[in-house]
């Protein structure tokens, strides 16, 4: 299967919802294809990796230091530039981004429908 017919497939699922519900959707789904950004996983990975590292540690000049210098090295240096690990991948940013395209002309053609009557 490619990847244009399992996109509109999965497109498709979400065709024949209310306009409100569908605008929804494409709000969710704009959401998840900002994940991929780097500011969103710097964040992501600061506030998993600090939250517990501070909790454990405690909160000092020394801690905060090395905080920053293993969080640069390891978690952005390491695994988000050179592994690519991120909350989604550019992959699915860009399957994400053909859905809410497609999911848009289907708004976009059903709000230019004349409604019989």
């Amino acid at each position: 299967m490619d990847i244009r017919s399992k996109l509109q497939k999965e497109a498709d699922l979400y065709k024949n919802l209310p306009k409100d519900k569908l605008k929804k959707v494409i709000k969710k789904y704009k959401l998840l294809s900002k994940y991929n950004s780097d500011i969103v996983n710097f964040l992501f990975t600061i506030f998993c990796f600090g939250l517990p590292y501070f909790i454990f540690l405690g909160v000092s000049k020394i801690s905060i230091v090395i905080f920053l210098i293993l969080h640069f090295l390891f978690f952005w240096e390491y695994l988000h530039k050179y592994k690519k690990c991120k909350l989604v991948s550019d992959n699915e940013k860009k399957e994400i981004d053909e859905i809410v395209s497609i999911l848009e002309d289907n708004l976009k053609n059903r709000t230019n429908e004349k409604p019989l009557d």
